[in-house]
């Protein structure tokens, strides 16, 4: 308890200020970069049709769950450089001058607004190559939502971890992917209501288990990672 409540205390007095100067070089970082954000863009693009060339006739259970798998492994790709693309340079910088959850903060909220700008370039794929079998678009929007922001968490935690052990890219994967299962499962059930593919009145509380896992792995992820930060 006197862990979790120096935590707070510490969320109560991060600094806007620096927040949102993280953010902007995150931003500019982006800026510098524009090759691998189109490679994750193309990525995204040419998974979605290949899987329309392959399946033909993609139906809507298939639309669904393709949607999600999709965006899983683009995802991964697309945060995995969020900590291990910074040298000992920066890190040492970074150490020195900001507190360690003004950087996780900054870093999450960056990664939760890439990865729905890629959910909706998916999505957008999704449609133009075939159809929009999309029959309750809040239930959908919901999904997206709170399915975007349990991966961003669990894929910018992981990257943390992977770029401390240096082990990059292949300790991102082997962490990762256990991680998403409850939320992909979630996902994916929400998205067959969403479809109209099966009738289930306890969607509701999905939806709220889902909110629930979000907020308890941010809360896992706020209280562990200045012990990453320090190692």
């Amino acid at each position: 308890m006197a862990m979790i409540a120096r935590r707070l205390l510490a969320l109560t007095s991060m600094r806007l200020s620096v927040i949102k100067t993280l953010l902007y070089k995150e931003w500019q970082v982006e800026l510098r970069q524009r090759y691998a954000v189109a490679g994750v863009l193309l990525l995204a693009v040419a998974m979605v049709f290949i899987i329309f060339k392959a399946f033909n006739d993609v139906s809507p259970r298939l639309w669904g769950t393709m949607l999600w798998i999709v965006v899983l492994f683009t995802g991964i790709n697309a945060i995995v450089k969020s900590f291990v693309q910074e040298d000992s340079g920066t890190y040492m910088y970074y150490y020195t001058t900001v507190h360690p959850l003004e950087n996780l903060v900054a870093k999450l909220i960056y990664n939760y607004a890439f990865l729905l700008v890629l959910i909706m370039v998916i999505l957008g794929a999704f449609v133009l190559l075939g159809n929009n079998p999309i029959k309750d678009g809040s239930m959908m929007t919901y999904g997206i939502l709170l399915g975007g922001a349990g991966l961003a968490i669990i894929f910018t935690f992981v990257s943390a971890i992977s770029g401390a052990a240096g082990q990059q890219s292949t300790m991102m994967s082997i962490l990762a992917l256990p991680l998403v299962l409850p939320v992909m499962l979630l996902l994916i059930k929400i998205t067959s209501v969403a479809l109209r593919l099966i009738q289930d009145s306890t969607v509701t509380k999905d939806i709220m288990m889902l909110a629930g896992i979000d907020t308890l792995l941010l809360g896992v992820v706020l209280l562990l990672y200045p012990t990453v930060w320090r190692g």
